[in-house]
């Protein structure tokens, strides 16, 4: 049982310090698309990170440096993009900017970019599969217990976030809201790249 407490106390801080999915979480939630799909997305990942870091494949991770720089900057790429179009979102008119807030995803576009905040990012793989594995093997044989108490952490924070989000979404939908909304995501997402640009 400790071990699970332990695992749920880790898993919920590193999964509340990656920006990117909660960002895009948040935005979907209060546009209220596609939000039961990106929380399924974000848990199955999360439990896939961290049950495969309790095997062992960090450290087959560890072995190949190349795989893990061209995932960096394939990230960085694609969250410098997604904080250019959230710029650009935010000099929109009152009008366009209420559409835009209306507009529904194409379901295939809405999992590739959950799927891409989420795999494209190096934190993923350094906080599930190096971190929260190594810490997992650290409880031997109670170390599945501390996996699922990491796994329940991601439910109740993903379904937490996005049933609160929904919850507010009526009021915030004004013109300003989702001006300001636009330009607080991409100063998130370009800090974000930057920083995993530095790594």
């Amino acid at each position: 049982m400790l071990a699970a407490i332990s695992g749920f106390l880790m898993g919920g801080t590193l999964i509340i310090a990656i920006g990117a999915q909660n960002s895009f979480l948040i935005e979907q939630s209060l546009k209220k698309q596609w939000t039961g799909l990106f929380v399924v997305l974000f848990i199955v990942s999360d439990a896939a990170g961290i049950t495969l870091g309790a095997l062992g494949f960090g450290l087959l991770l560890q072995e190949y440096p190349l795989l893990i720089a061209v995932t960096k900057w394939a990230g960085v790429v694609f969250l410098l993009l997604f904080a250019a179009q959230k710029i650009k979102a935010s000099m929109a008119s009152d009008a366009m900017l209420i559409k835009l807030s209306s507009q529904v995803m194409p379901i295939k576009r809405a999992i590739l970019t959950a799927l891409a905040v989420t795999w494209l990012n190096p934190h993923f793989y350094l906080d599930t599969l190096l971190l929260m594995g190594n810490l997992a093997s650290q409880w031997r044989a109670d170390k599945w217990w501390f996996v699922a108490g990491a796994i329940v952490a991601s439910v109740v924070w993903f379904v937490g976030l996005s049933v609160l989000t929904t919850f507010c979404a009526k009021w915030m939908r004004k013109p300003k809201f989702w001006r300001w909304f636009n330009r607080l995501n991409a100063l998130v997402l370009g800090a974000i790249g930057l920083h995993l640009a530095t790594l």
